[in-house]
């Protein structure tokens, strides 16, 4: 049984569709959807002109979990016509699909997580970041144009992500 839900979530099929919808838009935390790393760039890319925070994190990962509060209160914070929060659970692809889900909905309802499509965590984070030493929680403030701005490695507070966020939006 336990093989065949390995499988199932390792089957193209399980995951979703190019054009799916952005959980963040979505109010059921339970129907997450996964991202390979050949989605990854172009999942970005559908947020160009905002500034986008990418959280990499896991739900073994005590600062991970210290951290998702204070992202949450960002998000809320600041104007969605100008900033998104990309979330990616890295827990492992045989876990992610019952243990995430479960883990929001009890802890934080509100979080909007994508889950890593891929076998090895690393493979999703060094699309984006080559040089990823795998230092967990690992957050990268993306600029209006699409570059990495900053890199925030290891647990922050509010108030540094705020302060990450902010400086790489452009002046009006």
């Amino acid at each position: 049984m336990a093989a065949a839900a390995i499988l199932a979530l390792a089957s193209p099929s399980a995951w979703p569709a190019d054009d799916a919808a952005d959980p963040a838009e979505n109010s059921d935390a339970q129907e997450l959807e996964w991202v390979r790393a050949d989605d990854l760039l172009p999942l970005l890319e559908s947020h160009r002109g905002k500034v986008v925070l990418v959280n990499f994190w896991a739900t073994w990962c005590g600062p991970c979990i210290h951290e998702i509060p204070a992202l949450i209160n960002l998000r809320e914070k600041l104007d969605p016509s100008g900033f998104a929060l990309v979330a990616i659970s890295l827990d492992d692809q045989a876990d992610a699909a019952w243990l995430v889900p479960e883990f929001i909905e009890t802890r934080f309802p509100e979080w909007r997580s994508y889950l890593n499509g891929e076998f090895e965590d690393y493979l999703l984070v060094e699309e984006l970041d080559p040089f990823w030493p795998g230092v967990m929680p690992a957050n990268y403030v993306i600029g209006p144009d699409g570059s990495i701005f900053r890199t925030l490695l290891g647990g922050h507070s509010e108030e540094q992500f705020e302060d990450a966020v902010l400086a790489a939006m452009p002046a009006d």
